[in-house]
C-alpha cells in the first residue's frame, strides 16, 4: 500500500530518503497552510498551527515499510507524532501524513541539519522566498554579543544623552503621540515602528536611538522630562501616548503586552491591532509585573498612556518572522504599524474630559 507523506525537514534530502525509505517515489512540491515552521529546542524542525502562515515541503509516496521506518526514525510517539493533515499541490488539496514535535520553543539547529534541509529545498525547487526563510535559521547570521562593554552605565536621562552615538529626536504634530525611548540598537525596531506609525497618522513622536550593540538599559522611570527640553516639549504637547518597547519571554512570542496607566487607551489600541496569529494582552494581571509600565515617573504615565511591549517576532527580528518586503519591513510589522496609525487617527478623548 502507498501513503502520502509530507516532508518539511531533513527528509527533503533525497539521499537521506533513499537510505531510509528506498520505496519512496515521486517527490513533488507541496504546501501546508495554517502552520508555522521552526527549529525547536531539540535542534530539529517542527510545525505548529498558526493563522496566516504556510510551510513548504515535498510530498512523497511511501510504502507501508517506509512508513514504519519513518515512525522509528522520528521517534513516534515520544519525539514526534504522526498526524494526517491537508496539504496543497498544483493538483489541489490532498491528505498526507505529517510528523509533528509538540516542543515549539525555538533553538539552534543541530550541526549539519539545516544544511540538509536547505540543500533539499533547492533540489526540489521550492520557492526562493522559502529558501531565504530557511537560511535565517543559520546561527551564523544571528546577533552576536555586544563589544561595547567599556561604555559606562548611565543612571539618568541627561547622562544617557551625553553618550556618543545616542540620538534624541522629536516631531510635534497631532495631540496623539508615540514614544520609543529604547530605540536603535537596544530594543530594535521600536523607533522605526513609532516613526512610521506617527508619519502615517500625522501623530507626534519622540525617540531615543542607541548605538548598535549598546549594552545598557536605562529604566523608563529614569526618563525624567526635567532632564530633556525635547521630552518636556513632547509631553506638554500630547494628550495621549503609546510607548513602544521590546521584550522577549518563552511562550509569549506572539503576545503584545498593553500596560501603562490608561486602560481605556490600552483597549482602544488593542482593538485596532489585528495581526493573524497574534494577540494584544490588556489584562494587567496577565502581564509580568516588570512589564506593566505602571511607575509614575515613566514618561508614558505623565499623560494618558499605554506601554506596548513587542516581542521580537512582531518586530521582524525573529527567524520566525515573515521575510521583509521591499521596504525592509516584515508583513507582521507592517500590520502592527497600520493598527497603531489607525488607533492614533481615530482616538478621541472620552466625553466629559
Amino acid at each position: 500500500m502507498r501513503h502520502l507523506y509530507f516532508a518539511y525537514g531533513s527528509n527533503l534530502c533525497v539521499s537521506q530518503m533513499a537510505a531510509r525509505c528506498p520505496g519512496a517515489l515521486s517527490p513533488r512540491p507541496a504546501r501546508l497552510d495554517g502552520h508555522d515552521w521552526l527549529i525547536n529546542e531539540r535542534g530539529v524542525a517542527t510545525v505548529e498551527p498558526f493563522d496566516g502562515s504556510a510551510v513548504h515541503g515535498v510530498l512523497w509516496h511511501v510504502t507501508d515499510h517506509d512508513l514504519a521506518v519513518l515512525d522509528s526514525a522520528e521517534g513516534v510517539p515520544v519525539r514526534y507524532r504522526r498526524d494526517r493533515l491537508t496539504v496543497h499541490t498544483v493538483d489541489g488539496p490532498t491528505s498526507a501524513w505529517v510528523y509533528i514535535d509538540h516542543r515549539v520553543n525555538p533553538g539552534p539547529p543541530r550541526p549539519g541539519y539545516l544544511e540538509r534541509i536547505i540543500a533539499g529545498a533547492i533540489h526540489h525547487e521550492l520557492p526562493a522566498h522559502w529558501i531565504k526563510f530557511l537560511r535565517r535559521w543559520d546561527p551564523a547570521g544571528w546577533p552576536q554579543p555586544t563589544s561595547l562593554t567599556n561604555i559606562p552605565e548611565p543612571h539618568s536621562l541627561s547622562s544617557l544623552l551625553e553618550v556618543p552615538g545616542v540620538d534624541e529626536r522629536s516631531e510635534l504634530r497631532s495631540r496623539f503621540g508615540f514614544l520609543a525611548i529604547h530605540g536603535g540598537g537596544l530594543e530594535q525596531m521600536t523607533d522605526v515602528i513609532a516613526e512610521r506609525a506617527a508619519a502615517a497618522s500625522s501623530a507626534s513622536v519622540y525617540v531615543v536611538r542607541h548605538p548598535d550593540g549598546y549594552p545598557h538599559h536605562l529604566p523608563s522611570a529614569h526618563y525624567l522630562a526635567t532632564e530633556s527640553a525635547c521630552l518636556t516639549a513632547f509631553l506638554e504637547h500630547v494628550e495621549a501616548v503609546v510607548s513602544l518597547h521590546g521584550y522577549g519571554r518563552i511562550g509569549r512570542s506572539t503576545q503584545l503586552l498593553a500596560g501603562g496607566s490608561d486602560r481605556v487607551l490600552a483597549r482602544h489600541v488593542a482593538g485596532h491591532i489585528v495581526i493573524p496569529g497574534y494577540q494584544v494582552i490588556t489584562d494587567l494581571a496577565a502581564i509580568p509585573r516588570e512589564l506593566r509600565g505602571l511607575h509614575p515617573d515613566n514618561p508614558v504615565n505623565r499623560v494618558r498612556g499605554v506601554q506596548l511591549e513587542l516581542p521580537p517576532r512582531v518586530r521582524g527580528l525573529s527567524p520566525r518572522s515573515p521575510l521583509p518586503a521591499d521596504d525592509g519591513i516584515s508583513p507582521v510589522t507592517a500590520a502592527l504599524i497600520d493598527g497603531l496609525s489607525a488607533a492614533a487617527r481615530i482616538w478621541r478623548l472620552p466625553s466629559g474630559e
